[in-house]
C-alpha cells in the first residue's frame, strides 16, 4: 500500500517540477535582458544629450556667460565619466575673453589659466573613454572629439601666448585626433570646426616669421597643415549642419572674412543674423560694426553705433565703457565725407 502511494506520488513531483521550468525560464530571460537593458542605459546616460549641450550653449551666445558656465558645471556633476561639461565650461571662457577686448580675433589671456585646467580634465575623462572594454563606436568618437578639440583649444592659446613650437605641437596631435574621428564617422559634423580653424589659421602663418621659426625648430613633419581652402570649407560645413558648434563655425569665418578675406559682404550676411539673434553680445555687435565700415555703407554703420551708444546708455550687461568708445569711433568714421 505504501509503496503505491509512494510510485502514485513521483509523477506528481515530477509534474510540479516539469511546470517551474518554464517560470525559472522566463525569469531568467527577463534577467538577462533587464541587465542588457540596464547596462544600454547606462551607458546611454553616461553623456549629456547634444540637445542639451545646445540649448545651454544659447546662454553663451545670448552674453549670458556665467549661467551658460553654471549649466555646464552641472553637466559635469551629473555626468562625471562624460568630458562634455568641462570641455564646454572650457569654451565659455573663450567666449567670455572677447568681450571688452582690443583683438577680437585673440581675445584677453585672463582666463587661460582657468581653461588650462578644464582641458586637463576633458583629456583625463576622454583617454579613460577611450580605454574602456564596453565602448561604444559612439564613445570612441566622442573621446576622438574631446580629444581633438582640447589640443585645438590649448594650441590658439598657446598661440596667442607667443608660445609658437607648443602651440604648433598641439595643433599637429589636434589634426591627428580629428583625422581619425572623420576616417570613423565622416558626418561627425562637429568635428569640423576645430580642424577648419586650425587649417585656416596655419595656412595664414605659414609664410610668417614664426612659421618659419616653428618650422625650422620642429621640422616640418611634426607640424599641422596649413589650407586655407579646406579650412573655410571645413567651417562652412560646421556652420550648416551641427547645432552645437555652428555659432563657432560662423564666428571663425566672420574673422576670415572680415580679417583676412576682405569678403566683407559675407561678412555682413552673418554679422546681422547673429547680432539679430543674440542682441545681447557684444562681440556679434562689434562684428557688425567691421562689416558696415568694410563696405564703406556710412549709413549703416552710423545706425548701427548709435544702436550700440543706446544699449551702453540703457546699461545692458556687457555694453560698457570699452564698446562705447568704439561705437563712438566708428561714429565720427560714419561722419566723414
Amino acid at each position: 500500500m505504501s509503496g503505491r502511494t509512494n510510485f502514485q506520488q513521483k509523477p506528481r513531483v515530477m509534474r510540479l517540477r516539469a511546470a517551474r521550468l518554464p517560470i525559472q525560464g522566463g525569469l531568467v530571460v527577463f534577467v538577462v535582458l533587464f541587465a542588457a537593458n540596464f547596462n544600454g542605459a547606462a551607458q546611454t546616460n553616461r553623456a549629456p544629450a547634444k540637445a542639451d549641450i545646445a540649448a545651454s550653449r544659447e546662454l553663451c551666445f545670448q552674453g549670458d556667460y556665467d549661467r551658460a558656465a553654471s549649466r555646464f558645471a552641472e553637466m559635469a556633476r551629473a555626468y562625471p565619466e562624460s568630458p562634455a561639461g568641462e570641455f564646454y565650461q572650457a569654451v565659455t571662457l573663450i567666449w567670455k575673453s572677447y568681450v571688452d577686448a582690443p583683438s577680437l580675433i585673440s581675445g584677453t589671456r585672463a582666463f587661460d589659466a582657468e581653461m588650462d585646467a578644464l582641458l586637463d580634465a576633458v583629456v583625463t575623462k576622454a583617454e579613460s573613454l577611450r580605454a574602456r572594454p564596453d565602448k561604444s563606436k559612439q564613445d570612441e568618437a566622442d573621446a576622438l572629439y574631446y580629444l581633438g578639440s582640447a589640443n585645438g583649444a590649448r594650441a590658439r592659446a598657446s598661440f596667442f601666448q607667443n608660445h609658437a613650437i607648443p602651440a604648433a605641437k598641439m595643433a599637429r596631435a589636434a589634426q591627428d585626433y580629428f583625422d581619425d574621428l572623420l576616417k570613423l564617422d565622416p558626418n561627425y559634423w562637429d568635428g569640423y570646426y576645430a580642424p577648419g580653424n586650425i587649417y585656416y589659421a596655419v595656412g595664414l602663418v605659414t609664410d610668417t616669421p614664426v612659421g618659419k621659426v616653428a618650422t625650422t625648430v620642429v621640422g616640418p613633419k611634426s607640424l599641422p597643415t596649413g589650407d586655407l581652402a579646406r579650412g573655410l570649407s571645413y567651417l562652412k560645413t560646421a556652420a550648416e549642419k551641427t547645432a552645437v558648434t555652428s555659432v563657432d563655425a560662423k564666428l571663425a569665418l566672420l574673422q576670415s572674412y572680415t580679417f583676412n578675406e576682405n569678403r566683407f559682404d559675407e561678412a555682413l550676411a552673418i554679422a546681422r543674423e547673429l547680432q539679430a539673434k543674440y542682441p545681447a553680445n557684444q562681440t556679434f555687435a562689434r562684428y557688425l560694426l567691421r562689416a558696415y565700415s568694410g563696405l564703406k555703407d556710412r549709413a549703416k554703420l552710423a545706425l548701427t553705433a548709435q544702436q550700440i551708444l543706446a544699449a551702453v546708455k540703457d546699461g545692458k550687461p556687457n555694453f560698457g565703457a570699452f564698446v562705447k568708445a568704439e561705437a563712438e569711433r566708428y561714429l565720427a568714421e560714419a561722419g566723414k565725407q
